[in-house]
């Protein structure tokens, strides 16, 4: 009651005179706070444009880096390099090699784009003597004396600058090796507007602002819409003694360039509304209702004594109640935590605490109705891992575990903060990059996250290196839902992993007919080999001096019933992968040596038969194979020709090299197969144990339109002569090409002109009619 008395209304008015003071405080105070935040906000906004500009300079100049290296360690660059070393002139074979690698430097330079703009101005290979071996604009002149021409012998790469007539140049430099050696330098010039357009594209005219590129040669100018009062006459610098004190600056290094991206802004324009009398005086009239509200309670509180009487007889029982309630709310918030723990459950991995399979779809479909309104693109990537099987199946699967944790921490480590990744289950991955620009942006993405799996993982103190392969698929382009998007990136997958694996593809409509066919083919392959529908043809080889056949080669034909003939180029392929080529390779042999041993009485004739690469890999089983055929058959081991590919010899070990030495102290003859086609160098030949070489038919064909494939055949004539090597000359079609191959030397042809592939049977009749004739002459 003491305090009731001294709680009156001057008392209740003094208070709410304090509390309206106290408001009118605090909303100023709150109104200042706002203008400093706001001022705050908009530096953090340019601070993490600019940021995003030299991100996005950094991992282009990253990504073109890797592009330019995958570039030096083309087919085309190390068969030229290879031929040069072996010795080789413009005159014989290098003019074919430079011809392919002049092409290919085209072709890269014209292919690599972005936004319809090369990003490659020039690309051309220096020689360590500094002389332009290839160069993608032959006719416009080039400094060599400005590049580090001795520095890239140990550096390896380096983004070097050239100060030209147009400005700054920057230039990938790549140094070319062959055999752990360097030979040349790769020098790709960046073309100067794609950087600028890359560091842009946030920009408006009206935006003021002002970005350029700053090196020790000079500065490259990005953007400038500053008031020309601000600029100064000097090239790439600002005039501070004209610039607003407020223009706000920035400088940040480019990680992995030697760049530094300046640039000024000028701020936004403010207002002074939140300072002015007329909004402090709106403020001060909301003091108004709730001083007359203070009065209202205050008469509602002196008559209603009665109440106040009776809240406080039941206090005890609110007591009661607000106890029950605080254990209620706790028993609530238990079951919530629950509830959001299954739910998260429901939606992630386990093991990596990923998005799952479901969760992952439903983030797909939430992009593509996003996209949908926004008129914009989803980008789906299906990765999956190769050969993850193999450490499962090896180490255990605790070790596969562990590696799908760390690759789950790179792709996150790797991705946008908007950007989904989820796990399918095993070894797969899916990423969704919503607000996609273009293609070229894709393939950006799909190069970063291959470089994730060029750094080994370390799992149990042991090191391990992982590739990936990398389906993708877009919105709209197709597909326009999750599904969809999913089947098809999966389909570009399969052609990924079909095409060799570590790299990455976009779906394509033509794949679902292919990957159809290719299914088919893999299941009549299978009833084609246990129904014996493969056949065995042979075509006659023939001296050239006597015309008289003294070798036959085997070769598959298979003809389907519904799939129609299916030629040899696409069913061993498929052989090869799927483990079928074995048996296939053993049926092949075991039906030529018989069939030649069958002819041994006719004429003592020698059966060619092609090996596929494949089948080494077990060098002692198949080794056991042919001498066992042999010791079946009755063949004589001199009779047996094995034909195999150039690709072979490639990375070969001691088995291999055991093997070919014990065949060919057997007496089996070895012979190189479509010679000039694959891997070709003078080392081979002299490394293992070959007595004969095939001409390729692509070389025979052209001989009568082409004097340098022409001169090319006299050179791989002359050469087989000299290390005494015997030459079989494939597809003969006319009389000219069998004089010509005659005249220089060479032993033996096959073709069209003689004969074409034929059954066992019409082959032996062919060995017949010969060996009448040979008789009929000597008895005449």
């Amino acid at each position: 009651m003491k305090y009731l008395k001294w709680f009156n209304s001057k008392t209740a008015i003094i208070i709410a005179g304090v509390l309206l003071s106290a408001y009118l405080i605090l909303i100023l105070t709150v109104t200042n706070l706002g203008q400093s935040r706001l001022k705050e906000s908009q530096n953090s906004a340019l601070d993490l444009r600019v940021t995003n500009y030299t991100e996005n300079l950094s991992f282009f100049i990253a990504a073109n880096e890797k592009n330019v290296a995958n570039l030096s360690q083309k087919r085309d660059v190390n068969t030229y390099f290879s031929n040069l070393a072996a010795g080789m002139s413009l005159r014989y074979g290098l003019s074919s090699s430079l011809f392919s690698l002049t092409r290919t430097i085209e072709q890269f330079s014209l292919s690599n784009k972005m936004d319809n703009q090369q990003i490659y101005s020039r690309v051309l290979i220096v020689g360590l003597g500094e002389s332009i071996i290839v160069d993608s604009q032959p006719g416009a002149s080039f400094d060599v004396s400005q590049l580090p021409i001795k520095q890239m012998e140990t550096l390896g790469q380096k983004v070097h600058l050239v100060k030209g007539a147009q400005g700054i140049e920057v230039q990938l430099l790549q140094t070319i090796y062959h055999q752990n050696k360097a030979v040349a330098v790769l020098v790709a010039s960046l073309n100067t507007a794609v950087i600028t357009r890359l560091l842009s594209t946030q920009e408006r005219p009206d935006s003021g602002s002002y970005l350029a590129l700053e090196s020790r040669l000079g500065d490259i100018l990005v953007w400038n819409s500053l008031p020309s009062s601000m600029v100064s006459a000097k090239f790439g610098s600002v005039n501070y003694a004209k610039a607003s004190p407020k223009t706000i600056h920035f400088e940040n290094d480019v990680q992995g360039t030697p760049f530094i991206l300046k640039s000024w802004f000028e701020p936004v324009s403010e207002e002074d509304i939140f300072t002015s009398a007329w909004f402090i005086a709106g403020i001060s009239l909301l003091a108004l209702p709730v001083f007359l509200g203070l009065i209202y309670l205050m008469r509602v509180n002196n008559k209603n004594l009665v109440l106040i009487t009776q809240v406080a007889l039941s206090s005890e029982q609110q007591q009661k109640l607000a106890k029950q309630n605080g254990l209620l709310q706790q028993e609530i918030a238990k079951r919530i935590e629950s509830e959001s723990k299954l739910a998260y459950q429901a939606t992630h991995d386990e093991l990596t605490n990923l998005a799952n399979r479901t969760h992952g779809m439903t983030k797909l479909q939430a992009a593509i109705r996003n996209a949908q309104a926004k008129d914009s693109q989803v980008l789906l990537l299906f990765i999956d891992l190769d050969n993850f099987k193999q450490i499962n199946d090896t180490i255990g699967h605790h070790a596969g575990d562990e590696l799908l944790k760390q690759t789950s921490d790179r792709l996150l480590n790797s991705v946008r903060s908007t950007d989904i990744v989820a796990r399918l289950g095993g070894d797969e991955f899916l990423v969704i990059v919503p607000d996609i620009q273009h293609q070229d942006a894709a393939k950006l993405v799909a190069t970063s996250i291959l470089s994730l799996f060029e750094l080994p993982f370390y799992i149990e103190q042991q090191e391990f290196f992982v590739s990936t392969s990398i389906g993708m698929s877009m919105y709209p382009k197709d597909g326009d839902n999750a599904a969809t998007l999913l089947k098809r990136a999966d389909t570009a997958l399969y052609r990924v992993k079909d095409m060799g694996r570590n790299g990455f593809g976009f779906y394509d409509s033509s794949m679902n007919s292919d990957v159809q066919r290719n299914l088919m083919l893999n299941m009549r392959l299978h009833q084609a080999i246990q129904q014996g529908d493969i056949e065995i043809y042979y075509q006659p080889i023939l001296d050239l001096q006597s015309r008289k056949i003294v070798a036959a080669e085997a070769l598959m034909r298979w003809f389907d019933p519904e799939l129609g003939f299916i030629s040899p180029e696409d069913f061993i392929p498929l052989a090869e992968k799927n483990g079928l080529i074995h048996k296939l390779g053993d049926m092949v042999l075991l039906e030529a040596c018989t069939q030649a041993a069958s002819w041994q009485s006719i004429s003592p004739i020698t059966v060619a038969v092609n090996f596929s690469s494949v089948q080494f890999r077990y060098c002692e089983q198949l080794q056991e194979t042919i001498v066992d055929v042999l010791l079946k058959t009755g063949l004589p081991a001199n009779q047996l020709d094995m034909e195999v590919t150039e690709s072979l010899l490639i990375d070969q070990g001691h088995s291999l090299m055991k093997m070919l030495a014990y065949l060919k102290q057997l007496g089996v003859g070895l012979s190189i197969d479509d010679f000039g086609t694959g891997y070709s160098a003078l080392s081979y030949l002299q490394k293992f144990p070959f007595s004969k070489l095939k001409i390729d038919r692509a070389f025979i064909n052209k001989m009568a339109t082409s004097s340098s494939d022409e001169s090319l055949v006299s050179a791989i004539l002359a050469m087989a002569k000299s290390l005494g090597l015997k030459v079989v000359a494939e597809g003969i079609e006319t009389e000219q090409q069998a004089r010509f191959l005659q005249q220089h030397n060479c032993e033996f042809g096959q073709g069209y002109l003689f004969s074409k592939p034929i059954p066992a049977k019409e082959f032996m009749s062919l060995l017949q009619r010969e060996r009448d004739r040979k008789r009929l002459l000597l008895t005449s």
